[in-house]
């Protein structure tokens, strides 16, 4: 018989705040997961166990439903008992997948897992138990994506304090209906810093805040080109945007410090995995932002403040020889006019 479960929300902010394990302990794992020090793997499977799929992935009409299933394998020496919670998708800080922390509202609540007894299941060591899956997408739920997943964890206590490890399934799900790829970019911010070396290039650095404004998931790549400016390509992993998700792509690139810079910040929608939907086209978004060599300004200042110390100190001599040439001139006038009189 089939039974719903859940983490409850301080337990899931256990996991979160205080487990001391690396975080893809704690994070669900896009493909079949293992844990060197948890010793256990969950993967997607049929009833004969894994079948090699990376996650669970299925397009739903508003109001049917599908079966798969998961299995768990216990890797360790001794028999262990897991805790197994279906939750709502989400993209965390670091931009790794994540389940949400508290009881699901969306797409993890459609999802029923079978073969559990409170919530939880018994695996003995170097045992693979499947656990059925079944998803329900209720009527009217709006088409596109709606991310979830399955974990399987362990809470141990550990002076005092509950530590939860887990790691788990991913669920691709989607509603059928209009599917409406779509990005934007709604700020873009730039900041200049220049090298310590005059006039030598600096590091412009370009935050590229980006929204999916669609119904799907998709990847964004980041580039920046402008005069001055070392151009930056489209290269890397794409960040993950889910539905209603903002990001902020971030290029650092050297540019000249003329003063003045102005560019452009490329945004390229990506298609991420095996999803089967068509990137949008091409973003533009022109900057503007100060480039100044401050060293530079500072080597400029001194060289006009010498220039203007050597023109003062050259007038200067001028004039004291001017001065001193007068004063001989005055000077032999005067003995002129001396040695007139006396005869």
């Amino acid at each position: 018989m089939f039974s719903r479960t859940s983490f409850s929300a301080a337990a899931v902010a256990v996991v979160l705040l205080l487990s001391a394990m690396p975080a893809a302990a704690v994070t669900v794992d896009p493909a079949p997961a293992s844990s060197s020090a948890a010793q256990w793997s969950v993967a997607p499977a049929t009833a004969d166990g894994p079948d090699g799929r990376i996650s669970l992935r299925h397009t739903i009409d508003p109001g049917a439903g599908v079966d798969d299933a998961i299995s768990v394998t216990n890797l360790g020496t001794e028999p262990a008992t897991y805790v197994v919670a279906s939750g709502d998708g989400v993209v965390g800080d670091s931009g790794a997948f994540d389940i949400a922390a508290g009881d699901p509202h969306d797409s993890g609540a459609w999802i029923i897992v079978g073969g559990l007894d409170a919530g939880t299941v018994t695996v003995a060591p170097g045992e693979t138990r499947v656990l059925p899956v079944r998803i329900d997408v209720p009527a009217g739920v709006i088409p596109g994506d709606h991310p979830a997943g399955i974990v399987v964890g362990v809470t141990r206590s550990s002076d005092g304090v509950a530590v939860t490890n887990r790691v788990g399934v991913r669920v691709h799900l989607q509603v059928a209906g209009d599917i409406v790829p779509a990005l934007q970019v709604a700020d873009v911010a730039t900041t200049f810093t220049p090298s310590w070396i005059p006039f030598a290039p600096g590091v412009l650095r370009v935050e590229t805040r980006v929204e999916n404004s669609g119904n799907v998931r998709l990847g964004a790549l980041a580039a920046v080109s402008g005069a001055g400016v070392d151009a930056a390509s489209l290269e890397g992993d794409p960040a993950e945007l889910l539905p209603g998700d903002t990001a902020t792509l971030v290029t650092e690139t050297s540019a000249w410090p003329i003063f003045a810079l102005f560019g452009t910040t490329t945004v390229r929608p990506v298609v991420l995995g095996d999803d089967a939907v068509t990137a949008p086209a091409l973003m533009e978004e022109r900057f503007t932002t100060a480039a100044v060599s401050w060293s530079g300004l500072a080597v400029l200042l001194l060289l006009l403040v010498g220039a203007v110390a050597a023109v003062v100190v050259t007038r200067r001599r001028a004039r004291r020889k001017a001065d001193a040439a007068v004063s001989v001139g005055a000077a032999s006038e005067a003995s002129e006019a001396v040695g007139v009189g006396a005869r």
